[in-house]
Formats: C-alpha cells, sequence, structure tokens
C-alpha cells in the first residue's frame, strides 16, 4: 500500500519526489499549526494593540482638528460685531435675553405664572419701546433651550440678534456647563448668505452646510469639517447657529425655508437656532422653530454696557492716544453724561453713540447721528458715492444679497469690505456688515438724488428702515399718503410702521400729523383689542413728538380703566416731568389696581425726585398691593430705585419688607439675591421669609417655558379632555379641528381662549370665520386672544382676507 502511494507521488511529481521530506514537512506544518494556535491570545491583544494606537492617532488628530475648527469660531465671533476694532466681545457684551414669553393658555392647569406689576405691559412680539423701559421679564439663552425647542429669534435690524447667535456660539464652543446637555454639542454657525440652494442641497441638505461652515474657519480645520459634521448631525449632537433670515426678502425666505424643512426632516435631533423678522416666517416656523423676541435693552442693560466699554477703553485704547487728548477724558464723567439719554435706543444705536462720544465726533443725539459718524470714520468721499450707490441698488433688486450683476461695473467692492461695510460670501455674493448701515446709506442716497417711491416694500424690514432714515433727509408724503388712503387692516401693520418713522423726521414734516391722529384714535378706543391700543402706546412714545404728552394726559383722566394704564404707561414712556402730580393722585384716588400699578411704573420711569419721593412714601403708607407695585417699579430705576429696595428691606413695617422683598426679586445684580438669600433665613416674620424664598424660587427655576410644539392639535391634553366630556374622541387632522371649533363655540373661557391660541399655529384658514367672530366679541379677553391669534397668523404668511376701512 506504502509503495503503491509511493509509486503515484512520484508519478505526480517526479523523480525529485524525496518521501522523508514529503512526511517531514507535514510534521513541520502540524508544529507550526500548533504553535499559531497557541500564540493566538497574544497575537490578537498585539493587533489590538496596534489598532488601538491607530484609532488614537487618528482621534487625536480629528479632535485637534475639531478643537481647531472650535478655536476659529470662537476667533470669528469674538470679531463679529460693531466695535470689533477696538474689543473683542466678550469685552462688551452685555448677555442676550429674550422676552418671556406668554404662558399659553391651559384649561387643566391651576397654577398659572402669578401676575405682578409688569403684567400690565404684556411683552410684544412685535414692538417693545416699553419693555424696556419697564424692564419688561425676560430668559436667558440657556433657559430657552432647556426644554428642548429650537429658536427663532426675531427682532428688527440693529436689535442684537446676530450678536446673540454670536455670543452663542462662543459659549458653546467652549462648552460652556449652564447650557447643560447643549455643551456637548457641537455649534456650526453660518450666514444664510453663504448656503448654495440648488438641487443638490435640496437632496442632500447638509452639503450646503459643510460648505457654508467651511468658509468661515482656517484650512486645516476645514480639511477635515466636512466628515465631523455629518457625525454629528448623524448622531443629533450638532446645534446649528442660523444667521441672516432677517435680511431676506419673502421668496428668498421661502426657499430657505424649504431647505430647512428637508434638513430638519433628515436630521429630527440636531438643535436649531435661527435669527429672522418679526413677521413673514411661515416656512421656518413649520421647519419647528418657536419664534420668541430678543428682549431690548433696559437703563440697567445700558448702564452695564457704559461700564464695560469704560473698562475696556481703558484698558486698550486710553493709554496708546496722545497726551493731553483723549486721553483725559474722564469715563465716569462721561459714563454720567451718556446715562439716562439713550432712552428706547437698540443695542446698535447705544454701541454708535457710544464710539461717537467717546472718540469725539458726535454729531447730534439722534440715531442717524451716529451712523454718519460711523460711515465718515470708515469712508472717503469718493468711497462713501460708491456705498450709497451699492445701498440704493440692494434696495431696489428687493433682495437680501448684492451681487456683480446688482452692482456698477468699477464699484470698489473690495475696499468696502476692507472697511467692514460688505462682508463677502460664498460664489461672490455680498451683505452689508450691518443692514442698518445698509439701510442708511440707501437713504441718503435718495436724499441726494431724486426719490422714488416704488423703492419701499413693506414687509421688508431693510426697506422699511431705509424710509425711516430717508424720513430725517426728505419728506416722506409721496409714500405715506398714498398708504393712508389704502383700506385699512385690523392688525394696522402699515400704520405702526409709518408711525416708527416719525422718530427721524422733522417736526414740520406734513404726513406727522394725520399719521398721529390715527395712532391716537386707536389708542383712545375701549373696544379695540388691548394689544393693538398697546402698540400704538409703544409706536406714540417713541416719536418724540410733544403734542403725545397732552394726548397722554387726556389718556390718563379717561373713565376707561384700560385707557387710564395706557396712559400712565405713555406718560412714563416719555417722560413727562409734569405729570408727576396728576400720577400720585390717581394712585391715592383710583381704586383699580392696574390703573395704580401703571402709575407706579410711570412715576419710576419719569425718575425725578418727586416722583421717586411719591414711590417712597407709597411703599412706606399704601395699600399691600400699591406697596408692592412702587417695590417692582422701583426697580425699574437703577438711579435711586435700587439703593430705596436697600433702605426699605430695613424698615420695621412688616408689609414694607415684604414688598421690598418683591421689589429686589426684579432686580438684576447679585448684591440683591445675596439681601434675599440672608432674609430667608433671617428675618423675624415668616411672611417675610415666605416671601423671599418665593422670589428666589422664581429667579432659579423662572415660570417661563419655551416648549417644542405639538406635532398634532390631537396631542393637547385639555382638548382631549373636552372632547371626553362631550362624549368624543379626538383623532388627528381635520377631526382635530372640528374639536378646536367646538371648544370656540362651546368652551369655557380658558378653553375658548386655548383654541384660539391652537387656531394661530395650525394656520387657521379652515377656522377664519370663527377667528373673525371672535374680534368681534363681547369679551375683551376673547378679543384680545382672537387679536394676538390673528397677528401670529399674518407673521406666519396666512392671509384671511380680513380688512378693516381705512381711516
Amino acid at each position: 500500500m506504502i509503495q503503491t502511494v509511493r509509486n503515484l507521488l512520484i508519478r505526480l511529481f517526479g523523480n525529485f519526489f524525496d518521501t522523508g521530506e514529503f512526511f517531514a514537512g507535514i510534521v513541520l506544518g502540524i508544529v507550526l499549526f500548533w504553535v499559531y494556535h497557541r500564540l493566538e491570545p497574544a497575537r490578537l491583544a498585539v493587533s489590538t494593540w496596534l489598532s488601538d494606537r491607530t484609532e488614537t492617532s487618528i482621534r487625536r488628530r480629528d479632535r485637534s482638528s475639531f478643537d481647531r475648527y472650535r478655536v476659529d469660531l470662537i476667533a470669528k465671533a469674538q470679531s463679529s460685531h460693531l466695535a470689533r476694532v477696538f474689543f473683542a466681545l466678550d469685552e462688551i457684551i452685555v448677555e442676550p435675553k429674550l422676552l418671556a414669553p406668554p404662558s399659553p393658555a391651559d384649561p387643566q392647569d391651576s397654577d398659572h405664572v402669578p401676575e405682578d406689576t409688569l403684567s400690565i405691559v404684556p411683552n410684544l412680539p412685535d414692538w417693545n419701546f416699553l419693555s424696556g423701559i419697564y424692564s419688561a421679564p425676560t430668559i436667558s439663552l440657556a433657559a430657552a433651550l432647556s426644554n428642548g425647542a429650537n429658536l427663532l429669534i426675531t427682532g428688527r435690524p440693529g436689535s442684537g440678534k446676530s450678536t446673540a447667535l454670536a455670543y452663542l456660539a462662543i459659549r458653546l464652543a467652549m462648552r460652556d456647563p449652564s447650557y447643560g446637555t447643549l455643551a456637548d454639542y457641537t455649534p456650526v454657525w453660518i450666514h444664510a448668505a453663504d448656503l448654495v440652494l440648488d438641487r443638490s442641497a435640496q437632496k442632500d441638505p447638509i452639503k450646503a452646510v459643510i460648505e457654508a461652515a467651511e468658509k468661515g474657519v482656517s484650512a486645516n480645520a476645514a480639511s477635515r469639517l466636512s466628515g465631523q459634521i455629518q457625525a454629528h448631525f448623524k448622531r443629533g449632537r450638532a446645534i446649528l447657529l442660523l444667521d441672516g433670515i432677517d435680511e431676506f426678502v419673502e421668496g428668498e425666505i421661502e426657499e430657505l425655508s424649504n431647505w430647512l424643512n428637508a434638513l430638519v426632516k433628515q436630521y429630527p435631533d440636531i438643535r436649531v437656532v435661527a435669527a429672522g423678522p418679526v413677521t413673514g416666517y411661515d416656512g421656518i416656523v413649520q421647519a419647528g422653530l418657536s419664534p420668541v423676541p430678543i428682549a431690548p435693552w433696559s437703563e440697567q442693560d445700558q448702564r452695564v454696557f457704559l461700564r464695560k466699554w469704560s473698562d475696556a477703553w481703558q484698558e486698550h485704547i486710553a493709554r496708546t492716544l496722545p497726551k493731553g487728548r483723549l486721553d483725559d477724558l474722564d469715563p465716569t464723567m462721561l459714563t454720567g453724561w451718556l446715562s439716562g439719554s439713550m432712552r428706547g435706543y437698540t443695542p446698535l444705536e447705544v454701541t454708535l453713540h457710544v464710539w461717537s462720544s467717546y472718540v469725539g465726533d458726535t454729531r447730534g443725539n439722534r440715531p442717524v447721528d451716529g451712523l454718519e459718524a460711523y460711515i465718515a470714520r470708515f469712508l472717503s468721499p469718493n468711497e462713501r458715492k460708491s456705498a450709497q450707490a451699492s445701498a440704493l441698488a440692494w434696495l431696489r433688486s428687493k433682495s437680501g444679497i448684492l451681487t456683480d450683476r446688482t452692482l456698477k461695473r468699477g464699484t470698489p467692492i473690495q475696499d468696502m469690505v476692507d472697511a467692514g461695510i460688505l462682508t463677502e460670501h460664498i460664489h461672490n455674493r455680498y451683505t452689508f456688515t450691518q443692514p442698518n448701515i445698509g439701510a442708511y446709506l440707501a437713504a441718503r442716497a435718495m436724499a441726494e438724488d431724486e426719490f422714488d417711491p416704488q423703492t419701499l416694500q413693506i414687509g421688508w424690514q431693510l426697506s422699511e428702515l431705509g424710509m425711516a432714515y430717508y424720513a430725517a433727509f426728505g419728506d416722506l408724503s409721496a409714500v405715506v399718503n398714498p398708504l393712508l388712503d389704502q383700506p385699512g387692516d385690523p392688525l394696522s401693520h402699515t400704520l405702526l410702521t409709518m408711525g416708527s418713522w416719525i422718530r427721524q423726521a422733522p417736526k414740520k414734516m406734513p404726513w406727522r400729523a394725520e399719521v398721529l391722529r390715527r395712532l391716537a384714535k386707536i389708542a383712545t378706543d375701549p373696544n379695540s383689542p388691548y394689544g393693538l391700543r398697546l402698540r400704538t402706546v409703544h409706536v406714540l412714545s417713541s416719536t418724540g413728538d410733544a403734542t403725545v404728552a397732552i394726548f397722554f394726559r387726556r389718556l390718563l383722566n379717561a373713565d376707561n380703566p384700560s385707557s387710564r394704564v395706557l396712559g400712565a404707561l405713555g406718560i412714563g414712556g416719555i417722560r413727562d416731568e409734569e405729570t408727576v402730580g396728576l400720577l400720585i393722585s390717581i394712585i391715592n384716588t383710583k381704586r383699580n389696581l392696574h390703573t395704580r400699578q401703571a402709575a407706579c411704573l410711570a412715576l419710576a420711569a419719569v425718575g425725578t425726585d418727586e416722583a421717586m419721593e411719591g414711590l417712597g412714601h407709597l411703599l412706606l403708607e399704601s395699600d399691600e398691593g400699591v406697596q408692592i407695585a412702587a417695590a417692582e417699579a422701583l426697580a425699574c430705576n437703577p438711579d435711586e430705585g435700587f439703593m430705596m429696595l436697600r433702605d426699605a428691606i430695613e424698615m420695621k413695617n412688616l408689609l414694607t419688607r415684604r414688598a421690598a422683598v418683591f421689589g429686589l426679586g426684579r432686580v438684576p445684580e447679585d448684591w440683591s439675591f445675596e439681601i434675599l438669600e440672608n432674609i430667608q433665613l433671617e428675618d423675624d416674620q415668616w411672611v417675610v421669609r415666605g416671601a423671599a424664598a418665593e422670589v428666589l424660587e422664581r429667579h432659579r427655576n423662572p415660570p417661563w417655558k419655551i416648549k417644542p410644539p405639538v406635532k398634532d392639535i390631537s396631542e393637547l391634553e385639555w382638548l382631549q379632555d373636552f372632547a371626553a366630556r362631550e362624549g368624543l374622541g379626538v383623532a388627528p387632522g381635520k377631526a382635530a379641528l372640528e374639536m378646536v371649533r367646538r371648544a370656540l363655540n362651546k368652551g369655557n373661557e380658558n378653553e375658548q381662549v386655548a383654541a384660539l391660541e391652537a387656531i394661530a399655529w395650525t394656520g387657521g384658514e379652515d377656522l377664519a370665520l370663527e377667528l373673525i367672530q371672535s374680534l368681534k366679541a363681547k369679551e375683551p379677553h376673547l378679543r384680545d386672544a382672537a387679536f394676538e391669534a390673528l397677528w401670529q397668523l399674518d407673521a406666519r404668511g396666512v392671509d384671511l382676507g380680513i380688512h378693516a376701512p381705512a381711516g
């Protein structure tokens, strides 16, 4: 047998076959296999070690690249503000806040947000001149994001929306622990003008994000950014910060909205914060973003800014100036001179005014004077002509983006980019770095050349702003008169907008009187929704017209309590010193608490010695409700009000101390909460200790929440309970809308208001008739809720065909 096998192998391999070597090879193979098997654990350990070393090296390289991205992002944000030539943003930033949203009506919730003196000045989404004066309730960006909502920060140009995004980018890039789990998210901060929204972007929406994000960072960080952003978006560990939507016109916002909806649909777990316009944001909201207005600066905010600017100026600028010139300026004197002189100014206007005061090129006290000084610093006369022509071409193009086609041949674009007037974006697209600057330059061009009323596009904030600036130099009658003759709308959008132009216009302009008359007519009518009347008081207070004071005094003496409230708020808004005695008399003689609260706020806003002394007496001697109102009003006055509250907390009178606790709770300073913590532990009266505990709890856990919208109104618990009470169920879609209709017609007071709010964010077209009927309701609260619902629908671009007669 063996011989046979040997012969077969010789036949296969020839005469070179050696039997001994063959079997030795077999034995050697068996031995090697045994050795390999025995060494398998060691081999696996070596392989794992090498793999781990390789992955660690890759992770270290990726982390280094992504840390480089965060550093670049912080550097970009620190220089993305008006005064970047002097300071980093962190050196002068006043922490951006959002106006506390109204609590949604919930018939099931008996624990409503407690009302205080500020309840008579509810935060509005569009007009907020008085909100800053009366230190309206606000929430931080961290608190606004803490409940999972995506945000659309709304506001007018110059209100600080872009700065809020830059601030948020810095905080998240630095992994600020106050933002909770968001501290571990990757911030992606881009401008809408850097988004290339072609067909491929609709199919693969993240492509546009990556391309835009790569533009703002170094080549080293950009080289690996694509994969890192995709990975973080897929994991739902990214937050998109989208700036510049408010610069776009309606058609451009619609295109952007389609893309954003596609992005959120593909990556549903990412977070989004965008800066948008006050109105006209329908598609953006459909992507799941909750509109919330940015808060205006209060008097205290302005003082914080003045203090920070002074400190930064002394540290970086004063020491570099020639002796005997600007270095001799006393910052304390400047701060005292500027404090209280910028009532109602936006953050941009405050910055320009302070800047011109420090460098000594102040041209006046009007907001346009600060803009003029800024432009004169950075543009030569020839450059200015080109800049004005470019700005006018921009407004007339009715597009948020400037392109080579928009600009005249030979326009020195790069010079304007170097001067910081323009910002260059992807594919040779440009925007004005500060849209207010662009609108002002366009206004000057219209004033120096032929004015064309067709330049105005109502609904585009920047076009409306251009008209406001033009009002400082020219006659707007050709624009205003035709608009006044048009059929009115129940929201009075256009009339309110024209009213805001009065602030800039010379007093002798013929169109002012008619606009003021129509605004006053609305404010006087007690049958108009309170929200509309309050809006007119915001606008009237901002005009600076002398006749407004007479009108507010007449309102203050009206029989209707709501008219008296509005009159008092307006008097405080314009700081009418002659009405102090009347305000004190009304507090002492009228029994309506809202009227007395408004009068207390007005006294604090007027701020004269007589007014503050009157508030002091009220805090010491009046009834409990007025004592609390006086204390909360004092918190609006950082000059004397803060110190009066500190003194009041030491008084023997139990009710005075308790009222002072509520006032201190509204003082935005650390020392006030230290006092409250001591009172909570040490005061000998449990009523005072309990008030301090209540205020501190409200500070730690603000009652205002911004929650993600429900996907369908059928998920609303109050609607389900109402349907159950009716013996019915609630199905999604049309059936849920029918149940809302039923609740509006048959529900109780809270359910009717909740139904109107549901109509506002579902679209409302199917329930237009019910909404119109609610606007005519006898119950004021229902009229008011219907008006706000209509405003929300209009802001989203829904036209219900409701018109009011002109005049």
